[in-house]
């Protein structure tokens, strides 16, 4: 009996061992879906129309007879691998259109954000003083508030158009921009390179740009990943309770505002730019995580 159970012992735990690797090893490689993924997506924003199955939409009085069908019909329109929606228009092609207006805004606004966060961020750490003390009172000020409400406050003030989603969603993200270089800043001031350069001459300018920038680049392009998926949840918010993107423009926030209606009949018009939506800004998270591991791996 005891030969028996010791002969299974032994052949589990090769077969354990196995498995782990196998998982492990799908896990390493898992980063390639989600790179692929934004590919797509990147694709669909910048040709846009041009991918779509219907580049064009078709004369409205012909798109009503197709309105609301379902994933998978087949209509005189075409193939509707995600149905149609109100207007009997192609949802994939929806999407896939929306797409363009959703990633300029997200990059655009991470870009401002970011350059304005990195900024103030080196100067206050280089600097410090009062100058730093200043920078991180107003990055802590805007922090506690709630800034999505805000967002809607001053939209509905400015009015709702793409220029001021541009001009507020970068209020979102620059104070974690700045926060995490002045961190990173302190600790490298305090490193032989910098105190070298300091002492030969070197002006804060020349310091910054030449020596500070190149260590923080691998922080700085992780936060600009995860931030984008931060911008393209927040602007899919405002548009969703009306307060972003309008009509005739197309995001997937919109498409997901204009789909709630039906929710309880079509749910495909919600829920398939929701999951698309989710599945970007989740392969945005999870190649900022990927990539930071690479980074931390090399120091």
């Amino acid at each position: 009996m005891s030969v028996v159970i010791e002969s299974r012992t032994h052949t589990a735990a090769p077969r354990a061992r196995r498995v782990r690797e196998i998982v492990s090893a799908i896990g390493s490689r898992t980063w390639m879906i989600w790179l692929l993924f934004l590919v797509l997506v990147f694709v669909a924003a910048v040709f846009g129309s041009k991918v779509a199955p219907q580049g064009s939409t078709p004369p409205i009085e012909k798109a009503l007879l197709d309105r609301l069908k379902p994933p998978f019909s087949t209509t005189d329109t075409g193939f509707h691998l995600l149905g149609t929606d109100a207007l009997g228009r192609d949802l994939f092609s929806q999407v896939i259109r929306g797409a363009r207006l959703t990633v300029f805004i997200a990059t655009v606004s991470m870009f401002i954000g970011s350059v304005i966060g990195i900024s103030l961020g080196m100067v206050a750490g280089f600097y410090g003083g009062l100058v730093d003390r200043l920078l991180m009172r107003l990055a802590e000020a805007q922090t506690a508030m709630p800034m999505f409400l805000v967002a809607i406050l001053l939209i509905t003030l400015l009015g709702s158009n793409v220029i001021n989603l541009l001009l507020i969603l970068p209020t979102l993200v620059w104070p974690t921009f700045a926060r995490i270089v002045r961190a990173e800043t302190l600790r490298l001031r305090e490193t032989p390179f910098i105190e070298a350069a300091i002492a030969v001459g070197c002006t804060g300018r020349s310091i910054m740009w030449h020596h500070l920038r190149p260590n923080l680049l691998s922080r700085i392009v992780v936060l600009g990943v995860i931030s984008t998926g931060q911008v393209i949840l927040a602007e899919a918010g405002l548009s969703f309770l009306g307060a972003g993107v309008q009509p005739p423009d197309i995001t997937w926030g919109l498409l997901i505002a204009d789909g709630r209606q039906y929710l309880a009949t079509s749910w495909w018009l919600t829920i398939t730019p929701g999951i698309v939506l989710g599945l970007t800004v989740l392969s945005l998270n999870m190649l900022g995580r990927r990539y930071a591991n690479l980074a931390e791996a090399r120091r």
